[in-house]
């Protein structure tokens, strides 16, 4: 939309541009010297002309004196000298550019005989031929671009042949491009059949478009014809003239619309399209045309004129320029069709990612929609999306493969009359859903810094955008990045991000530690054992030292100059470490080294004390007792902490007493006594309260035989402490009371004695009381009837 009349279909223009170029450089080569041409190596003495002036006459290129070294079996240039013998390859080089410029030559022929039309798969194989042999020839591989050359001119030949051939039938079109359903009938046919790309059309042949469809008729001229959706036609006269190389057409539009290029008026006789009761003489090569229920519409595009008639009446459209044909009525006064609208975004050559961009345009005042195209070259010759109608100044391509596109819009007014067409705008869909490359240098893993801006830097993908923590990093140009950051004290964990033009992501993260110069303060447990403010005290040659200081770090115990005990500092800060002493008080040095090298000290000491307290006793504690409480007194090391039976007792400047309560039975009395550097003196004493008299079990009264009168007594009794060596007892006898003593036997365990009694109360006397008596002085008088 808005070209001007084409000579050349755009594929032809380009190609021609090309090989007509390549025929003025290789023409040099055609007029070298013939001398040249006359042996495989012309051998001339290099005399005071340089070599690139050698290459020019003999060659016709400056350029080629490299092919003159290589002939002459030298190593570099530096091994010029006068009077040398130069072979130069002029054979060689002149039947490869006569090879070329022939088989230019020849192409070029077939192009003028239609050989894009009537040959196209050889002519484009012999223009294939001829890139790859220039591609030879830049190698300097002159037997490849000979060989390649003379194939390309075959193909042309034939081509040339076959289009030279063709030109002798009637006149014919190609469908060169389709999109959706294309149909055709011809007169013989008793049905539509679908038409492929390249199929051939003749006179009196039907063509039609269905929904969301559209077709491209090429033309012997390279005339083309666009076909839109819902649209019927038939080319109705269609002649070519061999001698005058022109044509001759007419289409009949029965409904639908299709706009056309038509080639230069010197290769086109004439282009005639009629409506129902409307006739249309073409000279313009660029206008549209509609048919429907409601009339005919022109529009004209171009400097030559378009002349429409119809109910005996005509109007001639100029550029930009379009009329109504009502039906039965005579066509409307020309009318001015609506300006075309500036192309918004994308941007002109945008690329776009994995999904077709959104099209949008500078809304037209007066306009009521618009009519865009998206083609897949800049001519339009391959049609993707053609839409009529579209009422935002916006639009969504959809699903698109990757690849090339070229878009441009038409305003259309209140009679449904297109505008001039736009600009023609191109974009990139690239598919892309590969992360970008993305190295990070620096920070390294895990590193520490002293000072609070760090440095991240690394690389990426060329066109990536990167950022550190959300902040734009900037890429240069090959992708390295380098941005400054502010560490916060401790660790730290920052993300890099990736992101290339598609919207792909790769992303990265590093943590690090900021760890300022500050001096560690070191906090020991205060558990361990000391005297006062980091002055500590141990009751062995080995002190167990632990608190916490800086996290990560290592902490040396120095004395003097030399290390005597190191360690570790955890993720908290923690530590703990054995430290070696003398005897006596001695001053140490704790050196914190943090993980950035930053190193600091404090001091403290150590007195090593091994002598443990003494305990004494006023008076030590009674094996056997019948109270229940027993006191202890005794004395100490002042500052001793006491425990009697586990309980802490009171230390009074070296002074202690306390009570113990006793249970029946034998009483373990346990007093420890340790001091701050941990020494530590257990005493333990043993001690049985018994607080129960003895218990009776038994006794044994009975005459004593033989001799004088006297009675044996036996009394068996019960105590847990142990009973006394001697129990007193009486006995009656005859009305008198009589007592004595029993003595314990313990071999026995029987109180056992005798005493003397008359004779007449030997008979009746009886044992009426008896004390016992224990070890501890519990006594109890028993009594008997």
């Amino acid at each position: 939309m808005g070209d001007q009349p084409a000579k050349a279909t755009a594929p032809l223009r380009w190609r021609a541009t090309v090989l007509f170029a390549a025929l003025a450089v290789l023409s040099i080569f055609a007029n070298a010297p013939l001398s040249a041409q006359e042996a495989e190596h012309l051998t001339v003495k290099l005399g005071n002309e340089t070599i690139r002036e050698v290459a020019q006459k003999y060659l016709g290129d400056p350029d080629l004196w490299a092919e003159i070294v290589r002939a002459s079996g030298l190593k570099s240039v530096t091994d010029l000298r006068t009077g040398l013998d130069l072979k130069i390859p002029a054979t060689a080089i002149s039947t490869a550019n006569k090879a070329l410029v022939d088989a230019n030559g020849q192409i070029r022929n077939a192009n003028q005989a239609g050989a894009q039309v009537f040959a196209h798969e050889n002519i484009v194989k012999a223009i294939a031929l001829h890139d790859q042999a220039l591609t030879r020839r830049s190698k300097s591989d002159w037997g490849g671009t000979r060989k390649l050359a003379t194939e390309s001119y075959g193909e042309a030949t034939v081509a040339l042949e076959k289009s030279l051939a063709a030109r002798d039938r009637a006149a014919e079109a190609l469908v060169t491009d389709r999109h959706g359903n294309v149909e055709g009938q011809r007169p013989q046919d008793l049905g539509w059949r679908g038409l492929q790309l390249q199929s051939t059309l003749i006179e009196e042949e039907k063509v039609r478009t269905l929904s969301d469809s559209t077709a491209q008729i090429t033309f012997q001229d390279a005339s083309r014809l666009r076909l839109n959706a819902n649209s019927n036609a038939i080319i109705q006269r269609l002649r070519y003239d061999p001698l005058k190389r022109s044509e001759e057409a007419k289409v009949s539009l029965v409904e639908g619309d299709f706009y056309a290029l038509l080639s230069s008026s010197n290769t086109r006789a004439s282009f005639n399209v009629e409506v129902p009761s409307v006739n249309a003489n073409i000279e313009s090569g660029n206008f549209w045309v509609r048919n429907d229920n409601a009339g005919a519409k022109f529009t004209n595009y171009d400097d030559g004129a378009v002349e429409v008639t119809a109910a005996g009446g005509s109007v001639t459209l100029g550029r930009n320029e379009g009329t109504i044909v009502r039906p039965g009525a005579v066509p409307r006064e020309a009318i001015a069709v609506l300006p075309p609208p500036a192309l918004a975004g994308p941007a002109n050559d945008a690329i776009a990612f994995n999904q077709p961009p959104r099209l949008a345009w500078q809304p037209v005042p007066e306009a009521v929609g618009y009519w865009i195209e998206i083609g897949g070259d800049q001519a339009f010759a391959r049609m993707v999306t053609s839409r009529f109608g579209i009422e935002m100044a916006q639009f969504e391509p959809g699903t698109l493969p990757p690849g090339e596109y070229f878009w441009r819009v038409a305003a259309l007014d209140v009679f449904g009359l297109p505008g001039a067409r736009s600009a023609v705008w191109r974009f990139v869909l690239t598919a892309d859903k590969d992360p970008p490359f993305l190295t990070v240098r620096t920070p390294e893993r895990d590193a520490i810094f002293r000072a609070a801006s760090v440095p991240v830097s690394g690389e990426t993908e060329p066109g990536a955008r990167v950022t550190v923590q959300g902040a734009d990093a900037r890429p240069a140009l090959d992708g390295r990045f380098t941005l400054a950051i502010e560490a916060q004290p401790g660790l730290n964990k920052i993300e890099i991000v990736a992101i290339d033009p598609a919207g792909n992501e790769t992303r990265q993260s590093r943590s690090f530690v900021f760890m300022p110069d500050a001096q560690s303060t070191v906090s020991f447990d205060t558990a361990i054992p000391s005297v006062g403010p980091k002055h500590f005290l141990s009751a062995v040659e080995t002190i167990s030292l632990g608190g916490r200081t800086t996290p990560d770090a290592r902490i040396e115990i120095k004395s003097g100059t030399a290390v005597a005990a190191s360690a570790a500092t955890d993720k908290a800060g923690d530590f703990r470490l054995n430290l070696p002493l003398r005897a006596g008080t001695h001053a140490y040095e704790a050196v914190v080294t943090t993980s950035s090298g930053f190193a600091s000290s404090e001091t403290f000491s150590v007195t090593v004390d091994a002598a443990a307290p003494r305990i004494q006793l006023d008076a030590p504690p009674p094996r056997l007792t019948v109270k229940p409480a027993l006191a202890l007194r005794g004395r100490t090391k002042p500052g001793a902490r006491l425990l009697l039976n586990g309980r802490e007792i009171a230390n009074r400047n070296g002074s202690f007493e306390d009570n113990v309560e006793l249970k029946p039975g034998v009483n373990v009395i346990e007093l420890s006594a340790s001091d701050a550097a941990g020494n530590v003196t257990v005493e333990k004493w043993q001690t049985q309260f018994d607080g129960t008299p003895p218990a009776f079990v038994r006794s044994r009264v009975v005459p004593a035989s033989g001799g004088r009168p006297m009675l044996v007594i036996e009394v068996e009794a019960e105590d847990a402490s142990g009973l006394a060596a001697v129990a007193p007892f009486k006995v009656t006898a005859g009305g008198r009371t009589l007592g004595g003593h029993l003595r314990f036997n313990r071999a026995a365990n029987l109180y056992q004695g005798t005493i003397a009694v008359p004779d007449a109360a030997l008979a009746d006397a009886k044992l009426s009381e008896i004390e016992l008596i224990d070890d501890a002085g519990n006594r109890q008088t028993f009594t008997f009837n």
